[in-house]
């Protein structure tokens, strides 16, 4: 690639340099020159539709908006003068009167709104226009977010944000002039849309109060609260979030835009299931007394664990280790003389083949084809799926996919196979759409490894073969679980089926550290077998964030610390190990999940009786007495 030639401009008598193919907007900002935006984001394309960016150009009385606007050496260009101002002012003047911005109803009142942030820069104390006023709709019908037509200024950020983010194109413009509206699926609602992935970048992208979030509304000015830099659990991907926070509660969740894996884009689940969605906290240790969990304190719940192990040999006792431990957390599991992680289905060769994926993302974004086995990224990996779809739509890159199950992905695929068939004609359908193909991406899940997938893989593997030397796909493993990779790396026994391993040697005392599982571990009573299995073990010790029927079948329950109370390192699918840095401090006596390993084997290690504190218990309480707490006040 030929390297951009150097230009160089004058901004505001300065002289400023750049490389051909920025705009004025770009090189103003790269020397830190203010010119103000509306319906700029630095990520998106330029619109320059708002006209807050205009500037003089070349001392002429012609305006141009500055962030669609090429810069060509020797330009001369004016950014901030009286005529410009005036300019700007008006055109704010214009849509503060072409709808409702009554400020005080707002939920971004108060600094947060880039409108009114701008009204306040350019000194606008009074509009001069008659208002409008025109009487449109709010859709609340949304699961996490609204949309206020009448807080809207048309600045298509969000239909941008849609089409190039998240590649669905669920949000448009439709009608003219004043009856102008952001529409979903051509005039349809969030709540009946068939396309929105709920993944949030709208109303991430929103200057005004147009888009909101329900869970976030008037709690809080975004300026005055604390932001903390973190990574998202709920994948191996490891997106990167900016979280807000206020009065010790989660208040929004962003994607950061300085994160090397998402590059600021978030899906569902990191954007709003880790706060947004009720889950009950555990909050204090718990002791089972006659048949209910009671409240005491860490020091009791220890000696009652030194008791239960007292005497037992090593093999029977066990531990189960959810995929959600943080790498610091993994060493310590070596300790323990039976201990696995719980994987979900068909994984276990994948996470043992333990093949990391360099440079997943660029290799998805440079694709002429992209081929997806064995793998559901539109349901588990939403980041990746957005990857695939702008990729397919902006590149026009061609999309196979092979799996049983139905996602949205399928509307963008050029072969779309649920049911794969072995006869020679589906093949030479599939070996056609790949004769031209250059650069292809494989993304293959735990699905490909079941004979079935496996069958898929040899069949293109002949294919590519048959293409001549060089022209394999890259590849990318795209396991379910956080941190399976690191845990099976350290040696841990992976298991999709936890009853056969449960059931080889009897055990007596087993640790169950499901850690943060947004459901409290309770997948591993859906395995075959597993709920009478735990009902035979005499004292099961369950470690979660949140309640779940799994606690029913615990003797003893620990809290462990949520996702924004965690401090470590995970290891995403790429291979990079990336940063989780504690949003708030953990709530109540929860513990992280190190911590709470350190505590259980020197529990467990110790002979003498009490030694870890009284083993006096207080008054029973039932766990149903602990309050009910959303995610982000817990």
């Amino acid at each position: 690639m030929l390297a951009s030639k150097p230009i160089t401009i004058t901004i505001d008598g300065k002289s400023c340099a750049g490389t051909e193919g920025q705009t004025l907007l770009q090189i103003a900002a790269a020397d830190n020159v203010l010119i103000p935006t509306l319906c700029y984001l630095k990520h998106l394309s330029p619109w320059g539709g708002c006209r807050m960016c205009i500037v003089e150009l070349n001392g002429g009385p012609k305006v141009v908006p500055a962030c669609s606007t090429p810069a060509e050496d020797g330009m001369t260009i004016a950014t901030q003068n009286d005529r410009l101002t005036r300019l700007r002012r008006m055109t704010l003047e214009l849509l503060f009167s072409e709808r409702n911005h009554v400020c005080p109803m707002c939920p971004m009142n108060c600094g947060d709104c880039e409108l009114q942030t701008q009204a306040l820069r350019h000194g606008m104390d009074s509009v001069r226009f008659p208002y409008l006023y025109p009487s449109l709709p709010v859709d609340l019908s949304g699961r996490y977010f609204g949309l206020d037509h009448n807080r809207c200024i048309l600045c298509t950020r969000c239909v941008r944000t849609c089409e190039e983010m998240e590649g669905v194109h669920t949000l448009d413009i439709a009608n003219r002039g004043g009856r102008n509206q952001v529409v979903v699926d051509l005039n349809s609602t969030f709540g009946a849309s068939t396309s929105c992935t709920l993944c949030g970048a709208c109303v991430a992208a929103c200057p005004t109060g147009a888009l909101f979030d329900k869970a976030q509304a008037f709690r809080g000015k975004l300026n005055a609260c604390r932001s903390v830099r973190t990574t998202c659990l709920e994948c191996p991907v490891g997106c990167g979030l900016l979280v807000f926070t206020k009065d010790d509660r989660v208040v929004e969740v962003f994607g950061s835009f300085e994160s090397s894996v998402s590059a600021g884009h978030l899906c569902v689940k990191g954007r709003y299931q880790t706060w947004a969605d009720p889950r009950r906290r555990i909050l204090t240790p718990l002791i089972r007394r006659n048949g209910k969990l009671i409240t005491v304190s860490w020091p009791q719940a220890l000696d009652e664990l030194g008791r239960a192990a007292k005497g037992l040999p090593p093999e029977q006792t066990g531990l189960l280790a959810s995929p959600r431990l943080m790498n610091e957390a993994i060493t310590w599991l070596k300790r323990f003389y039976r201990a696995a992680v719980f994987v979900a289905p068909d994984e276990i060769s994948l996470c043992r083949a333990g093949d990391k994926s360099p440079q997943a993302f660029q290799h998805l974004q440079a694709a002429d084809a992209i081929i997806v086995l064995g793998a559901q990224p539109a349901r588990e990996n939403g980041v990746v799926a957005a990857k695939i779809r702008t990729t397919v739509r902006r590149r026009g890159a061609k999309l196979m996919i092979f799996h049983t199950r139905k996602s949205d992905l399928d509307a963008y695929a050029d072969l779309c196979a649920n049911v794969v068939s072995l006869e020679h004609r589906f093949w030479e359908k599939v070996e056609a759409q790949l004769a031209d193909v250059k650069r292809s991406v494989l993304v293959y899940g735990p699905a490909a490894m079941t004979p079935i997938g496996v069958t898929v893989l040899e069949k293109l593997i002949a294919i590519f073969e048959s293409k001549g030397e060089g022209q394999g796909p890259a590849l990318v493993g795209l396991p379910v679980t956080a941190n399976s990779f690191s845990l099976v790396a350290a040696g841990l026994e992976p298991l999709e089926d936890v009853a056969p391993w449960l059931d080889e040697k009897p055990l007596k005392l087993l640790h169950i550290l499901a850690s943060d599982e947004p459901d409290g571990g309770a997948r591993l009573l859906d395995h075959k077998q597993a709920r009478r299995l735990l009902k035979e073990i005499d004292r099961v010790v369950v470690s979660a964030a949140y309640q779940s029927d799994l606690t029913e079948y615990a003797q003893v329950v620990l809290p462990a610390a949520a996702w924004w109370e965690k401090n470590g390192t995970v290891t995403n699918f790429e291979g990079a190990d990336l940063r989780l840095e504690p949003v708030l401090p953990p709530r109540g006596e929860a513990r992280d999940d190190l911590a709470i390993l350190e505590a259980l084997w020197t529990a467990t290690q110790s002979t003498a009786s009490g030694a870890h504190g009284s083993s006096e218990l207080p008054a029973a309480q039932p766990v149903g007495s602990i309050p009910s707490n959303r995610s982000n006040q817990a």
